[in-house]
């Protein structure tokens, strides 16, 4: 038994051990890489451009309901009960105009979003891809999820030539 149990042992070890020479390991400052990618900070650019134009919509249209909300309570006391209430639903409505166009501008600014960037996540990928294949590497970590890393395994600057980053 003791005899099986070691040659297990054996076996398992010198297989562990050739199994594992076999693999490379790199990692790479991917957020170093992805921000200095023209494209990403050209999305950056029209995101923020986009975000920007619907920030001012509502803020346009928030003042708007401020003056209208401004000028009822100056002119309230001199009003009669029906414009009155016509008054406060026109400030209602423009309330719900307000936070409905809030949420479609959240949608709006999530969808911008994906279609900005997703072709850059994309074009990092695949240069990420073509540098493991070329130089051998089974898994590339992003450096800042490693607890230590080793130098000579960074693959920073092979993807940021593969972008033509330089």
């Amino acid at each position: 038994m003791k005899k099986l149990t070691l040659l297990l042992l054996i076996t398992v070890t010198a297989f562990t051990y050739s199994y594992s020479q076999k693999f490379k390991y790199g990692h790479i400052d991917g957020n170093a890489v992805y921000g200095e990618m023209p494209e990403k900070q050209e999305a950056d650019t029209l995101y923020a451009k986009f975000v920007k134009q619907l920030e001012d919509q509502i803020k346009n249209m928030q003042d708007e309901y401020n003056a209208k909300l401004e000028e009822y309570k100056q002119k309230e006391a001199s009003l009669s009960d029906i414009v009155k209430q016509t008054k406060i639903d026109e400030l209602n409505s423009l309330g719900e105009r307000i936070q409905k166009f809030q949420v479609s501008a959240q949608t709006e600014a999530a969808k911008k979003q994906k279609e900005l960037y997703d072709p850059v996540r994309e074009k990092f990928g695949n240069a990420l891809k073509k540098v493991a294949e070329k130089y051998g590497y089974r898994f590339i970590i992003d450096k800042n999820a490693l607890l230590y890393y080793n130098d000579a395994d960074d693959v920073t600057d092979l993807v940021k030539k593969e972008l033509g980053i330089k």
